[in-house]
């Protein structure tokens, strides 16, 4: 029981280290708003194309994936990034 805890917790450790963050795929996105309006850290905004995109601001992505759940055009990626 002691192996099968150790790779547990190892695989916790592993997966705690892992986020992700929305990218949107601005030849697919249709400047709809839904993402902005779900973003639950309100840190999507229209950039001057009038693309909905991820700001970069103190609140950082936490990959909640609700934008990319809710974008009717599929126009979000989640972008896995590895905290160091």
């Amino acid at each position: 029981m002691g192996s099968a805890s150790n790779n547990l917790e190892k695989k916790f450790k592993e997966l705690s280290q892992i986020t992700y963050k929305a990218v949107t795929e601005l030849d697919k996105c249709i400047s709809c708003g839904t993402c902005i309006e779900f973003c639950p850290l309100f840190i999507r905004k229209f950039n001057k194309d009038n693309k909905a995109i991820t700001t970069n601001s103190s609140r950082y992505c936490g990959g909640c994936s609700v934008c990319f759940h809710r974008c009717p055009q599929s126009a979000i990626k989640l972008i896995k990034i590895i905290k160091s």
